[in-house]
């Protein structure tokens, strides 16, 4: 059976900010940074966990400053340049920064993947952010017209923080992504807009020093409770969100990430229903009757590997599981993703490119190899708004009952201007019954996604133009109490003490 073809290759013109605010925190959406890490981390020039979105700037400034550039290829010497100087002005401790952008969107893009693109047709907003030694603030301030969600005032991004020792806490709107995959993760992407909430994130990936742990390796952790204070069936629940990743190997990355929708109107709010999710006691029939059923709950485990003796290839993978068992494998119903990666040098230019397979019917089985569970993925019914935030799904973009079949690549010049290329096709919401929960559609339908970007760095700010749908993007930072312009590029500046 063939479903009506939706043609995503659409010309559009935005003008829209990348943010350019100091922030110890590199959040989601910015492809050179990704491209960037990734590169140094796939040669073995830093070893740090690359797959938890914010990344802590505190950590890779750190290991940059063991980075040494003898062994390094051209290529990795302009991305350790790149991402030293961005470190610096990023913890820089001297200036407030103030940044405005606008931003216009003919069709904003209903499919969104790691990069950053314009949510609403029309958006303009102001961010004031400051780094001290131990606390920052990000505050920020938007504007949208006509958007999908109905929400034209955002506060997207704002954030205060303060250090502790190795850690940070954190407070208010933040961007993450969870996952080794390029174009989408099934438990937690940027696909729906940041909620309030609360965060407790490492900042150094340093190892256990005792014997019996240090086999780990470079590790991280965050854990996160957010409020979803969008319309919802069930008014005001929690979200609460738990990672753990190490790196046992200088390859090899290995993450277990769980997240749970509890409380809310109607539901028990207590703490021991809050135990009750974190020991797992929320499959009814299994290990709780219907009444007790403390919340939603998703589990699953991500493993990103660099081929060793130096070949240019990354083998990744995703299983997300959206239920318990009652016997064997303790995870059932099983969204999975999977994707390799390439990088290498043509012609001066550094390219990264990947292919990746993303299925979000649920299949039954300890490891998701068994029958298919039609309107499962991102549904639950004690929260019939499933597990989706102001009329996107947290997950996958492609929402529940879909597959996704993509190819992509991204080419960044030694100065930093980027090309970012990307076909995808994907068939939405292609199991079961007609689902009017679905975020992008309530009855089957085929995609094809064309997408095209071009980012050029400038003494004026960064201007992205793209294809399918098309956008560029400027900015002009002020800073200092005289309000001088400065370049969005990162500033050589002084190392402040970095946090924690």
């Amino acid at each position: 059976m063939r479903f009506p073809v939706r043609q995503l290759a659409v010309l559009s013109l935005i003008f829209s900010a990348l943010s350019a605010q100091a922030d110890p925190l590199a959040r989601p959406g910015d492809m050179l940074l990704r491209h960037d890490i990734r590169l140094l981390v796939d040669v073995g020039v830093i070893n740090i966990p690359l797959n938890t979105w914010p990344i802590p700037w505190g950590n890779i400034l750190d290991q940059l400053g063991n980075a040494g550039r003898a062994a390094a290829t051209p290529a990795a010497s302009a991305a350790i340049r790149r991402l030293r100087d961005r470190a610096r002005w990023e913890l820089d401790s001297r200036e407030f920064y103030l940044t405005g952008w606008a931003s216009a969107a003919a069709e904003p893009r209903i499919i969104r993947t790691f990069e950053d693109t314009p949510r609403a047709e029309a958006e303009a907003g102001l961010a004031f952010s400051w780094t001290g030694n131990r606390f920052t603030v990000n505050l920020s301030a938007a504007y949208a017209d006509n958007p999908a969600d109905g929400e034209e005032f955002r506060p997207d991004d704002t954030y205060a923080g303060m250090a502790l020792g190795n850690w940070m806490v954190t407070a208010g709107w933040q961007q993450r992504w969870w996952g080794p995959g390029n174009d989408a993760s099934s438990i937690l992407s940027s696909n729906a807009r940041p909620r309030p909430g609360v965060t407790l994130q490492r900042n150094l990936s340093t190892p256990f020093e005792t014997r019996w742990l240090s086999w780990m390796g470079p590790w991280a952790l965050t854990t996160f409770m957010e409020y979803l204070d969008d319309e919802r069936a069930t008014k005001d629940p929690l979200l609460w969100g738990f990672r753990f990743g190490f790196r046992p190997l200088s390859g090899l990355e290995i993450n277990v990430t769980r997240t749970a929708m509890w409380c809310g109107e109607g539901r028990p709010c207590d703490f021991s229903a809050f135990v009750d999710v974190l020991k797992g006691n929320d499959n009814k029939g299994q290990n709780t009757t219907p009444e007790d059923e403390p919340g939603n709950q998703l589990a699953g485990y991500d493993i990103r590997w660099s081929l060793p003796k130096k070949i240019p290839v990354a083998l990744y993978m995703q299983w997300t599981a959206e239920d318990g068992r009652g016997q064997g494998v303790p995870l059932g119903n099983f969204l999975r993703l999977v994707g390799a990666e390439h990088w290498g040098t043509l012609g001066g230019v550094t390219h990264r490119t990947h292919v990746e397979v993303a299925e979000t019917t649920c299949r039954e089985g300890g490891f998701g190899s068994s029958d298919k569970k039609p309107n499962c993925a991102y549904n639950h019914p004690l929260y019939p708004t499933g597990y989706r935030y102001n009329k996107r799904v947290m997950g996958h973009s492609i929402d529940g009952d879909g597959r996704s079949y993509s190819l992509g690549s991204t080419w960044v010049e030694s100065a930093g201007h980027t090309w970012n290329l990307s076909l995808r096709y994907m068939e939405i919401n292609i199991e079961g019954s007609p689902d009017a929960r679905h975020s992008i559609s309530p009855t089957p339908q085929e995609i094809t996604d064309v997408q095209v970007s071009h980012v050029r760095i400038t003494r004026y700010g960064r201007f992205q133009d793209l294809n399918g749908q098309s956008e560029t993007d400027f900015s002009k930072p002020i800073h200092g109490v005289a309000g001088r312009l400065c370049n969005t590029a990162p500033q050589e500046s002084h190392q402040r003490a970095r946090a924690g």
